[in-house]
């Protein structure tokens, strides 16, 4: 577990949630995002994350492997993703705009809360499959 991961933890117990609900939470979250990367993200960057997807041999740019978004070492780069999934500020490294700009796309269609949920969760689930690198 890391850090990010223990602070909402305490958080959460300390407002009365209890830790097996942060838990179940976090795996809803977790799960919520699977959901999601199969329903928007799995064509172009592939069920396994890794840029391998039917749709991208059509791209200008391939897609990135989502399993290696964490350096070596560090802590997952979660608000950057978040800013990279939403697409709607200008994130230079991200290279083309030929991804969708998912916090508009969730944003029309569910709504402020629902699509900073939507993000947040595929967050989590990028996470969650990042590639375990061998010492």
């Amino acid at each position: 577990m890391n850090r990010r991961q223990i602070m909402t933890l305490i958080v959460m117990s300390t407002l009365g949630l209890g830790l097996a609900t942060a838990l179940s939470q976090e795996r809803g979250f977790i799960e919520k995002g699977r959901r999601l990367y199969v329903r928007h993200c799995a064509a172009c960057h592939g069920r396994d994350g890794k840029g391998n997807g039917p749709a991208a041999a059509s791209l200008k740019t391939p897609p990135p492997d989502l399993t290696r978004l964490q350096p070596e070492g560090e802590a997952f780069p979660i608000y950057h993703v978040m800013n990279v999934i939403e697409g709607e500020k200008v994130v230079p490294a991200h290279g083309s705009c030929e991804m969708p700009i998912w916090g508009t796309i969730f944003r029309r269609a569910r709504g402020e809360a629902l699509m900073r949920s939507d993000i947040y969760a595929l967050a989590r689930y990028l996470e969650a499959i990042q590639a375990k690198r061998s010492p």
